[in-house]
């Protein structure tokens, strides 16, 4: 395989200007390793595990030129990384063998999407995907992941709400929630009150997907400055005296579907979510 992947940096050293030798040595000598190894313990007839691993390569020499794979030590995640670096090598050889090259080819695919859509789009691939315990019926997972962002729930924020208290600090000590707006029915994108968006720099920001149970989606790059807004929800005063941690608000915002609140004195917020 040495003698490929030789030919393959070879190519792609002429193909492409952005050619990044060193994390194809990377690529090679951890994630592609660790494939090579779980094909061989899951029992694979050498033959299949040669194409397999041919094919992940010429995609990963592909994704290194285009600009899809990070280096470790960059510190960007998305989701073409994930796939390549962990999800790959830790979980392929659970997908029963003829299966195996389609769904290399449909994380190829959906990786390659993602990298034209907003960076927001990318934090929630990122962070459900990291949860993924089997790559088996990804396509499928991943389209229902594509809606939960995307598409309005089926279920409105009625009379009953699950209430639910996020610990933003958790991804940043310093993060004092402010104003706050909707990128989609179901995406919370909430400002730091202190640090704003100055001179070309991005605002402190963090991203919640309101699924069933949040997710917290980390840092968003946003550059948008939203007003502290006060949107009256009958739900947020239920839960504002059932708390300790809840004290008055600083700011609130609602929708048809999901309701939130930051509070004066506290790193948490509180979202709402139908019952």
């Amino acid at each position: 395989m040495s003698s490929y992947a030789d030919e393959l940096e070879s190519s792609a050293r002429a193909r492409y200007v952005r050619w990044d030798a060193d994390l194809w040595r990377e690529l090679i000598q951890g994630p592609a390793r660790k494939l090579g190894d779980a094909l061989t313990q899951s029992g694979a007839a050498p033959e299949e595990a040669e194409e397999l691993l041919r094919a992940y390569l010429r995609l990963g020499a592909e994704a290194i030129g285009l600009g899809y794979l990070y280096p470790v030590t960059a510190g960007r995640q998305n989701f073409f990384t994930l796939a390549w670096s962990d999800l790959v090598p830790r979980l392929l050889t659970g997908v029963p063998a003829p299966e195996r090259a389609a769904v290399l080819a449909q994380l190829w695919n959906v990786g390659e999407n993602l990298e034209s859509t907003p960076p927001w789009v990318q934090r929630i691939f990122y962070r459900v995907s990291q949860r993924l315990g089997s790559l088996a019926g990804i396509e499928e997972r991943l389209r229902e992941t594509a809606s939960l962002a995307m598409e309005p729930p089926a279920s409105k924020l009625g009379d009953k709400a699950q209430p639910f208290l996020v610990d933003l600090s958790r991804e940043d000590s310093r993060f004092l929630p402010g104003a706050m707006h909707f990128l989609a029915p179901t995406v919370l994108c909430v400002h730091d009150r202190h640090r704003h968006a100055v001179a070309g720099r991005e605002a402190a920001t963090q991203g919640l997907l309101l699924a069933d149970t949040p997710i917290p989606l980390g840092a968003m790059g946003c550059r948008e400055t939203p007003e502290v807004t006060h949107q009256h929800t009958p739900h947020l005063g239920a839960v504002s005296w059932n708390d300790p941690r809840v004290d008055a608000w600083y700011a609130t915002l609602t929708n048809d579907w999901r309701a939130a609140g930051t509070l004066d004195t506290s790193q948490h917020v509180l979202v709402l979510v139908p019952a």
